[in-house]
């Protein structure tokens, strides 16, 4: 009896649900949970992380997180977080210190740091925008007559203050920018020096040498020679999901994810345009994005999809292989920031419990064990009009342990066959169907083990009718 080995999937690359089963590029899958493909080709589990020095306030959402940079090359760690009759900013050295600022609660902090002045900046509509010279918080050096403000960036030379509340007047589609800071401080003329942006503005960030400003139905760039242009008819969601990479700008809009090069915008989301459907229209303006070596991360939240519960969404988007995975995290991501740690730049995020956590630093997401998963598109053997017999499916990989296999044919339900472990190793069963797909599964700590490559082995129908014959 003659056997066909068949790769169904010959090395990895990421979450298709976007084309037909007869479509697939080659290492697509359609389903999977906290794998990540930092080598092309190979899944790698993923999505663990560790909490940094002890919980701030029980039942708070952290509010805003910033690295301050300073002149001297050091790096602070601040983060803003909710209490109980106020928010505050904490700072870590040893532990998490309370800076001694009494901000209205739920409001999000922002902040932004001036290279120029050596002073951080931070805002949240609700109270004076202050500043911060690493040891003093003040709402008066650097910030006298500044308004209120929901977003902040350092951009030219100034500090620009957006979607703003100047003396209990609402003003959501301008910038008010600052004097130039090479004098060492800065004044504000909330008369005369402010920009408008014809759009109710939702956030900012940075597009090569210009200023991204991503609007509720429009996105615009403003330019160090104040020139000022819409460069897309889609607009934001939420000011935490804009970042870059090079000369490209990310942001979450409300039909998925989009990528501006300072020329063009492209809308990338498409392999996952199933999951950006499913997400509630009140966790749009929650989504967090940040960029971390050559991967986007993107937070979505819960969403329910296909009838499954899908919780605390986090996907990784390789940008230099175009693909996708998707996480699954134990805690709901509140803010999402980078830190440079001793060991190099680090994602960090804040949950609805007053801790921060660093992300991919252990085999562990905060000491528990997790679920890692891959599934399959269906493997139609001789074709899809043909039934034909499978044997055993083969796994490559390293230190594979406790990987749990599962088969389904046709419409019947899943079929557990057994267990893959070490380098190489396969489970045998007996199948007959028009087409077959698998599930592989495991829940552990401290093995973020790598999936290289499936191989099936089958037997043409049509191969043993010949056999009979002859």
């Amino acid at each position: 009896m003659t056997m066909n080995y068949t790769d169904i999937l010959p090395g990895f690359s990421g979450i298709n649900r976007g084309v037909s089963n007869f479509d697939e590029t080659v290492g697509e899958f359609v389903e999977g949970q906290n794998f990540a493909t930092n080598k092309i080709g190979v899944l790698k589990k993923a999505g663990d992380y560790q909490i940094k020095g002890s919980q701030i306030a029980a039942s708070q959402d952290v509010l805003g997180g910033i690295d301050f940079y300073r002149s001297s090359g050091s790096h602070d760690h601040l983060v803003a977080v909710n209490g109980a009759t106020n928010a505050g900013i904490y700072k870590y050295t040893t532990s998490w210190a309370s800076q001694s600022q009494a901000l209205t609660k739920d409001y999000p902090v922002r902040f932004a740091y001036s290279p120029a002045l050596d002073t951080l900046f931070a805002v949240n509509y609700a109270d004076a925008t202050r500043s911060f010279n690493g040891t003093a918080w003040s709402t008066s050096t650097n910030v006298t007559n500044a308004p209120k403000a929901r977003y902040i960036i350092a951009f030219g030379e100034r500090i620009y203050l957006l979607n703003c509340d100047v003396s209990g007047t609402a003003y959501p589609s301008r910038a008010y920018r600052s004097s130039l800071v090479d004098t060492g401080s800065i004044t504000w003329d909330v008369v005369n020096d402010w920009v408008v942006f014809d759009d109710v503005i939702k956030g900012v960030g940075r597009n090569g040498e210009n200023m991204f400003v991503g609007c509720e139905n429009s996105s615009w760039i403003f330019t160090k020679a104040d020139e000022r242009y819409q460069v897309s008819a889609t607009g934001c969601v939420s000011h935490e999901s804009i970042c870059d990479y090079g000369t490209w700008t990310f942001r979450a809009a409300r039909d998925g994810i989009y990528a501006f090069d300072g020329g063009s915008d492209t809308k990338i989301s498409l392999p996952i345009q199933e999951y950006w459907d499913a997400i509630p229209e009140a966790s749009l303006s929650k989504i967090q994005a940040k960029v971390l070596g050559h991967h986007l991360y993107i937070y979505i939240g819960d969403i329910t999809l296909e009838g499954r519960s899908l919780s605390n969404v986090l996907f990784d988007y390789n940008i230099l292989q175009n693909n996708y995975n998707r996480m699954s995290l134990a805690d709901e991501v509140k803010n999402l920031h980078s830190y440079v740690t001793s060991s190099g730049q680090r994602l960090f995020f804040g949950n609805d419990d007053g801790e921060i956590f660093q992300l991919f630093s252990s085999g562990s997401q905060n000491t528990a064990e997790f679920t890692s998963f891959v599934e399959t598109r269906w493997f139609f053997g001789s074709g899809p009009q043909y039934q034909d017999d499978y044997y055993a499916l083969w796994g490559h990989g390293e230190k594979l342990s406790g990987l749990s296999v599962f088969y389904k044919v046709d419409d019947s339900g899943w079929q557990p066959v057994g267990q893959l472990n070490g380098s190489t190793d396969f489970v045998k069963f007996h199948a007959r169907g028009y087409r077959i797909k698998f599930l592989l599964q495991e829940t552990s700590k401290n093995n973020l083990y790598e999936l290289h490559r499936l191989l099936l082995e089958w037997q043409p129908s049509y191969k043993i009718e010949e056999d009979k014959q002859t």
